[in-house]
């Protein structure tokens, strides 16, 4: 991976550039052209004047010799010097030299040797090598000629120093045209590194900052070539994305504000499931009380009539027996022992069993009347009441009518300040019976532990205090509390902790099925032999 990344780093560095790209071309072709300006050139040139100047000495030695040739026909001695005379004014004349030529063979006769003598020369005094050849600085032209009296060439030598200078020129020339070629080649890369590199890299710069997100970026092109254009569709292009973009937004931002509303539709939905779900379970719950009470309500008003009886036959068996031992204690039966020993303690027997009896009768029939009670049909119409207003009328109610039997009980009201909204909605008759039903419980409480402590001072507290969706109501008391066993049991119906003639086990039953009515909750703290408190969560009213 890191050679991979060392690898893309080197390429980056070694990449060429559009503007290395442009100096390069137009390096070379400045360069290729200097080369044809500087040596092409020159030296085609150089080879043409020299080939123009050997035809020109040439056709010089030409002449000269046809002069001669015709001179010597004739015999006519001053037309050779008028002959030679022809390329006497020729300022690059070096020499002319007639040349006779003779023909002669070797010493065995094996091959012709040819034997140059100077015949006449200009300057005279010039010495002249008959075999010399062109050099640079000298171009040598033979013409020969035949006549019956001699044969031979001409010899002319011309100077190559116009043509030498002619190079200098030419060279010199060269190279200036050569620098201005290439300022030009200067000129014109600059111009295109400025019209066509430094656009594009503009546009590099600008596409590499639109894929960074920014859609700001414009690039500015007056040409109107194909740079131009380009410059024109790339601003299209991020106009469009830059639009595109903002659609995007736009649909993201709605497709949030959906799914805002969705997720609030949803939780309502939610809410309406959870609230339909507890009716649904209301609903079940009643239609079972409904389906037990007509049972209960038959079995009620059947066993009534029995348990009257009972209790009625009961008591009339106990004044009987009243009867019967006042007709037993007269003074005809006074001495009989066997009435003194025997029938006496039974007659006392059977009044105690009857007087329980009726006892029990009593608190059955007790029973079965708050069980008739309980399955009235209870009001189903909510008010919205102030918590802390109607736990106040609550206690004053409460207390004026227990002032004489709970005078020693302190009485305390704690009221919480109220949190933004302190209403709730209740069924006034049912929840007052809650709180009566909770309020005896605990002055029974009290009540027995005074009995057995003389200097217990008994308490009673009703304490308000608000949350951000509900309201609690505490009633505390220190009394003698409840032990770990009965407290498992408390909402069982017909369980109670008083004794049988005093007690019913329905009052916290039918608490928590009311407080359940009213969307809320009960719950117990206490600890055995120090206190009681029964904790009741209600919903507070939406504002």
């Amino acid at each position: 991976m890191l050679n991979k990344l060392l690898l893309s780093q080197s390429i980056r560095r070694a990449r060429i550039t559009l503007k290395t790209k442009i100096w390069m071309t137009v390096t070379s072709i400045v360069l290729l052209f200097s080369f044809f300006v500087l040596f092409y050139l020159p030296a085609i040139q150089e080879k043409y004047l020299l080939s123009n100047f050997n035809k020109e000495v040439q056709n010089h030695a030409n002449t000269v010799a046809l002069g001669v040739k015709i001179a010597m026909t004739e015999q006519n001695f001053q037309g050779v010097q008028t002959a030679m005379d022809f390329v006497k004014k020729d300022p690059l004349l070096q020499s002319v030299s007639l040349l006779q030529t003779d023909t002669t063979w070797n010493k065995n006769h094996s091959k012709l040797k040819v034997n140059r003598s100077i015949f006449k020369t200009y300057p005279e005094k010039k010495k002249i090598d008959v075999n010399a050849e062109s050099t640079d600085s000298v171009v040598i032209k033979r013409a020969p000629f035949s006549t019956p009296m001699m044969k031979g060439e001409i010899v002319i030598a011309s100077s190559t120093k116009d043509i030498i200078q002619s190079k200098k020129q030419i060279r010199i020339t060269s190279l200036l045209f050569s620098f201005l070629v290439f300022s030009i080649g200067i000129l014109i890369g600059f111009f295109l590194a400025k019209n066509i590199s430094v656009p594009v890299l503009e546009l590099r710069d600008a596409a590499t900052r639109v894929g960074r997100g920014d859609l700001t970026q414009r690039v500015f092109n007056k040409s109107r070539d194909e740079i131009g254009e380009l410059g024109t569709a790339f601003n299209k292009m991020v106009g469009d994305l830059a639009m595109a973009r903002k659609e995007v937004e736009d649909r993201t931002r709605e497709l949030v504000i959906e799914k805002k509303k969705s997720d609030e539709l949803l939780e309502d939905l939610k809410k309406t499931l959870i609230d339909l779900k507890a009716t649904q379970e209301q609903l079940i719950r009643q239609e079972k009380l409904a389906s037990i009470g007509q049972l209960t309500k038959g079995l009620v008003d059947r066993l009534l009539n029995p348990l009257n009886y009972v209790t009625n036959f009961a008591a009339l068996s106990i004044e009987l027996l009243k009867e019967g031992r006042e007709v037993l204690d007269a003074n005809t039966y006074a001495a009989d022992d066997y009435l003194q020993t025997e029938l006496l303690p039974l007659f006392d027997m059977i009044e105690a069993n009857t007087g329980k009896i009726e006892e029990h009768s009593f608190s059955l029939t007790r029973i079965v009347r708050s069980m008739d009670k309980l399955l009235k049909a209870k009001s189903d119409t909510f008010i919205e009441v102030a918590v802390n207003s109607y736990m106040e009328s609550q206690f004053l109610k409460y207390k004026k009518e227990h002032e004489h039997a709970d005078a020693a009980i302190d009485f305390s009201l704690i009221k919480g300040s109220d949190y933004q909204n302190s209403s709730v909605s209740i069924l006034p008759a049912e929840m007052n019976s809650v709180f009566v039903s909770l309020l005896d419980n605990a002055t029974y409480s009290l009540h027995e532990k005074s009995s057995l402590d003389k200097d217990f001072k008994p308490e009673l507290i009703i304490e308000t205090s608000f949350q951000e969706s509900c309201v609690e109501i505490k009633i505390r008391d220190n009394g003698k509390g409840i032990s770990d066993v009965d407290r498992k049991q408390l909402f069982s119906p017909f369980f109670t902790t008083k004794p049988t003639s005093e007690g019913t086990g329905l009052g916290l039953f039918v608490s928590q099925d009311i407080i359940r009515a009213h969307k809320g909750s009960i719950s117990v703290d206490t600890q055995q032999g120090l206190f009681t408190a029964i904790t009741i969560k209600l919903p507070l009213m939406s504002s």
